[in-house]
């Protein structure tokens, strides 16, 4: 399956169908609404997923989205104000004839996460996460999905919501994916908050270019059955190097699995490369590709300075309960995908 997320601005103009303003010598700033909506909808029909979590619009918007996407797809959200009309949505939007919604409801990242409209903690603005319960409809197996805001200016509502939702998730007996625009760097409380703050394992490719290369090298003694050179010296066809350490590290990635079935996994950290799959196919990558910043202004890069604040996380419940995912991420107008 394929997952994104999308904070996609909220329209402060109001008018869905404006006429379209003059065309600029150059195209800086926010655009509005009536024009940035079309290339919304043009991303989420290229890239297909079978779930998409917005953030940010009001409820014109989401009835922009839904004329523009639902030949393909249905929603389920709210308005955070109210529960209804009011104020921003996080809406999750699916493709109608791969899932059903067995059910769906809104939760207030506060104290009282029941209560319309709660500002929780130092908050500077009511929060939400919009809670689905998926079954594919191919298996009728079932799953959870959050889609949620977290607040961009209060540090202990950040934490605070991170801890309603992991404090909801661990109540599910089946996948949990929150996505969302967390507004909460690595070093938040948010954020560390969710991931139990492990130390992250760098999968990126230019960090394990030796492995590759040695995957690779012993890949094409074992296809032509002739021995190569390596780093490590000779590689035979029948060989394998074992590096030094890696039973080890085998037994903690083994204890960290059993640990991670009460917290949410950053899912940049946690894909399937060609060295962390012994059976891999060549369809495995070898590591997190693309843009891994989120741009959260209209300035230039050296102005607004990049950050990561929009993730896809996973909470396994049981190691059994995977599923494939294909995960696409992107914050007013900058993707990112990841398979």
């Amino acid at each position: 399956m394929k997952f994104m997320t999308f904070n996609i601005r909220l329209d402060l103009g109001g008018e869905s169908y404006a006429a379209a303003p003059e065309l600029p010598d150059q195209f800086q700033g926010e655009l509005p609404w009536s024009i940035r909506k079309w290339k919304v909808g043009d991303t989420v029909l290229m890239w297909e997923p079978d779930i998409v979590g917005f953030q940010e619009p009001l409820y014109h918007q989401v009835m922009d989205l839904d004329a523009m996407l639902c030949d393909e797809y249905a929603w389920v959200g709210a308005g955070r104000e109210d529960g209804q009309k009011e104020g921003e949505f996080a809406p999750v939007f699916y493709k109608k004839n791969t899932l059903k919604v067995e059910d769906w409801h809104t939760l207030w990242l506060s104290e009282q996460p029941d209560t319309p409209g709660s500002v929780g903690w130092d908050a500077k603005h009511p929060r939400i996460a919009t809670v689905v319960t998926f079954s594919r409809l191919s298996d009728g197996s079932r799953f959870f999905v959050y889609n949620a805001h977290f607040d961009h200016e209060g540090s202990e509502s950040r934490k605070g919501a991170a801890q309603v939702i992991l404090d909801h998730a661990k109540q599910n007996s089946e996948l949990s994916i929150l996505m969302g625009d967390l507004n909460s760097p690595e070093s938040d409380g948010g954020y560390v908050t969710l991931t139990g703050g492990q130390a992250k394992q760098d999968n990126s490719s230019w960090k394990n270019i030796d492995d590759l290369n040695q995957k690779t090298q012993l890949k094409v003694a074992t296809h032509t059955g002739n021995p190569v050179r390596t780093t490590e010296g000779m590689t035979l066809p029948t060989h394998r190097v074992v590096r030094p350490g890696q039973i080890l590290q085998n037994l903690q990635h083994r204890r960290q699995q059993d640990q991670e079935q009460n917290i949410f996994v950053d899912t940049r950290y946690a894909l399937e490369t060609i060295l962390t799959n012994q059976n891999a196919r060549g369809s495995t990558i070898s590591g997190p590709y693309g843009n891994f910043d989120t741009f959260t202004g209209f300035g230039e890069p050296d102005v607004v300075a990049p950050t990561k604040i929009d993730y896809i996380m996973m909470m396994h419940h049981h190691p059994e309960n995977t599923m494939g995912l294909d995960i696409c991420e992107r914050k007013k107008g900058h993707m990112y995908a990841f398979w």
